[in-house]
């Protein structure tokens, strides 16, 4: 069953190990303007799509309030246990 994940993590090293472990480990597509720099930098949460194999940072104040009151933002480690 293909799934999407929000996943939310503040800290910039740890942002950055889940982007290379991403990158190193699934072939997911990342389109314009993400960049490994905005990834890491960035305060939003990293999307790991699988239906549309595709890896972004969603930045919607909108959709995120919707992911959070319908508790849908997961940690690295919820992400890590469910693969």
């Amino acid at each position: 069953m293909k799934k999407q994940y929000i996943v939310q993590e503040n800290n910039k090293g740890k942002r950055e190990e889940f982007y290379n472990y991403i990158v190193n480990n699934y072939n997911l597509k990342i389109h314009y303007p993400f960049t490994k720099e905005l990834f890491i930098e960035s305060d939003f949460p990293f999307v790991v799509d699988f239906k549309d194999n595709s890896f972004w940072t969603c930045n919607s104040i909108t959709c995120l309030a919707c992911l959070a009151q319908a508790h849908k933002i997961i940690s690295i480690a919820d992400f890590m246990n469910r693969q």
